[in-house]
């Protein structure tokens, strides 16, 4: 069985969009780093895996409400 590594860019946008509002705390807590590095990586300003690899592990089985509305028409 093969893996496909996913890009960077994917994840922060996958957790962008089903971010909730004490997600960068959470993250920081997890990893030690400070909530404005947090931040900044998750905005795309600043590099750290460890960190996009949390934010993105924490969101990837969220339902977004685009997924929600694409349910409904289809």
């Amino acid at each position: 069985m093969s893996f496909k590594k996913l890009s960077t860019i994917y994840k922060i946008v996958a957790f962008t969009e089903a971010k909730r509002s004490n997600d960068i705390n959470a993250i920081a807590e997890k990893t030690g780093f400070s909530q404005s590095h947090v931040s900044n990586t998750l905005r795309g300003r600043r590099n750290n895996t460890t960190i996009v690899n949390t934010a993105y592990r924490m969101v990837k089985d969220r339902s977004t409400n685009l997924q929600k509305l694409a349910a409904l028409t289809a």
